[in-house]
């Protein structure tokens, strides 16, 4: 079956590959991010390479009318959403702790990864509850489960487990057959920009491979559904 997939904070890196992987599966992509040229280009390449279809959408996650305008296109290009990948993160977070954060650096990435991510959620939980269920998927980094990196950015990927975990035990959601589901890439995604400033590193986790974990997650039977797991380096000694 077809279905209309929305990937938010699509970039080089895991949000393209998860495009393409949906694409590559004959599904109907919308495509979620700032940049118009780098979505237009992408969903062009889409619709050429692939049996799926694509559009392109500039959305401002952190503002609520952009976010509405966006789901009521993709409404209107492909109908009902079926499948939600929330892979957007917030960029130039400056501040470590708490004497060096600032409540801009903090209101910065909440507004993003936790207002952006309910804001998504919202708008394709409203359309799978009426009508047939379906999968959101929200992508986080082990910051959500242990202090690493600033405090703004491990506070708010902590906040938006927890909005995701209470998604998943929702009965609302459920009963309607939605799974809520949280995936922790506990590693280092490989994309260009990364390779370029950490280029010692070599335990890099492909994105097409994360993308196909996430593509199968959301094919979840009717009588189980996910609701965490977490994605690692096999040679990455990540301890808790």
């Amino acid at each position: 079956m077809t279905r209309t997939a929305v990937v938010v904070g699509v970039g080089p890196g895991l949000g393209s590959a998860v495009a393409w992987k949906f694409a590559r599966e004959g599904d109907r992509v919308a495509l979620f991010a700032r940049s118009k040229e780098y979505l237009t280009d992408l969903a062009d390449q889409l619709r050429s390479d692939t049996p799926g279809d694509a559009r392109a959408i500039p959305t401002d996650i952190t503002d609520p009318d952009a976010v509405a305008s966006g789901f009521d296109t993709v409404r209107d290009a492909f109908g009902r959403v079926d499948v939600l990948v929330f892979t957007a993160f917030s960029t130039g977070v400056k501040g470590g702790g708490i004497t060096d954060t600032t409540v801009a650096a903090l209101t910065h990435t909440w507004e993003t990864r936790v207002l952006g991510a309910f804001r998504c959620a919202k708008e394709a939980a409203d359309d799978m509850v009426h009508d047939g269920g379906g999968s959101i998927v929200l992508v986080n980094s082990g910051a959500s489960v242990r202090p690493t990196g600033t405090l703004a950015t491990t506070t708010a990927r902590h906040a938006a487990r927890g909005l995701i975990r209470s998604m998943s035990a929702d009965p609302k959601l459920g009963e309607t057959g939605v799974q809520s589901m949280h995936v922790i890439v506990d590693g280092w995604i490989d994309k260009p920009l990364l390779r370029e400033e950490y280029p010692e590193h070599d335990q890099w986790m492909d994105p097409d491979d994360v993308a196909s974990v996430i593509f199968d997650l959301t094919l979840a039977p009717d009588t189980v559904h996910g609701s965490e797991i977490d994605l690692r380096h096999p040679n990455d000694d990540l301890s808790f």
